[in-house]
């Protein structure tokens, strides 16, 4: 039965349409190439292959379904046991528990141009060393047009979790964001030149059940002496990083 097949012969737009339906998208290029990798994204750990930089037909074979034979397309030896599509989850998956990241069939990409839509992957027609049409590697890419519906292009759904929230505590600086003071008799709030972020964030006050996000805490200066100095809680800035240069 063809049913624990990947479903193929859609096009771009037909892909991106059923993830909606079903409440998921189609996976970012970047996205998807993380997730494939299954963590060996960076400059050490990274991988030629799903299970590692071996390149022999035999350790291919048990790992993924592509081409084997040539000339291609007359001479297919089917060593992997197909010559079509595999059965989803017949080969081991990455490390991330994700099936078929490299060959069976492309995986079609969210974003790019309607006459270069991008799709991931490799499939059963491309090669192990990409003697004929691709190579089959995790870096397998590729962009064909939008309306492309072949026997060798599919997609896999993905949806975004919550996003976990990071905080962390910044210090007022009287250099730098001007000087804090408490209101005056009459209300009015008296300020140097407070940053933005700053201002109407300060009262003259110690007590613990303040909900305003601003604490103090005390630091001793060059004369030995305590100062209290104002904190507050922000939210901590989302910052990419790689090891690749």
């Amino acid at each position: 039965m063809r049913l624990n097949h990947p479903v193929v012969h859609v096009s771009f737009k037909d892909a991106a349409e059923y993830c909606t339906w079903v409440g998921k998208r189609l996976p970012g290029e970047k996205e998807w190439e993380a997730a494939a990798r299954g963590g060996n994204w960076g400059s050490k750990t990274r991988t030629l292959y799903v299970w590692g930089d071996a390149d022999d037909h035999e350790t291919a074979s048990a790992h993924m379904n592509y081409w084997q034979g040539s000339p291609f397309p007359w001479n297919n030896t089917a060593t992997d046991g197909w010559r079509g599509t595999s059965p989803v989850k017949h080969y081991p998956p990455n490390q991330l528990g994700l099936y078929d990241v490299s060959g069976n069939v492309w995986e079609w990409q969210r974003g790019g141009k309607h006459k270069e839509r991008v799709v991931r992957g490799g499939s059963y027609v491309d090669t192990l060393d990409g003697s004929s049409n691709h190579a089959a590697t995790l870096g397998a890419r590729s962009t064909i047009h939008g309306t492309t519906a072949t026997a060798n292009v599919g997609f896999r759904c993905a949806k975004s979790t919550k996003r976990r929230i990071e905080y962390e505590y910044v210090y007022h600086d009287e250099d730098l964001q001007g000087e804090l003071r408490p209101e005056d008799r009459y209300d009015h709030k008296i300020h140097g030149s407070p940053e933005q972020g700053w201002e109407d964030m300060w009262e003259d006050t110690e007590e613990e059940d303040d909900d305003d996000g601003v604490e103090f805490d005390y630091k001793v200066d060059e004369d030995g002496q305590q100062q209290r100095r104002l904190k507050k809680r922000v939210r901590k800035k989302r910052v990419f990083t790689s090891d690749e240069l």
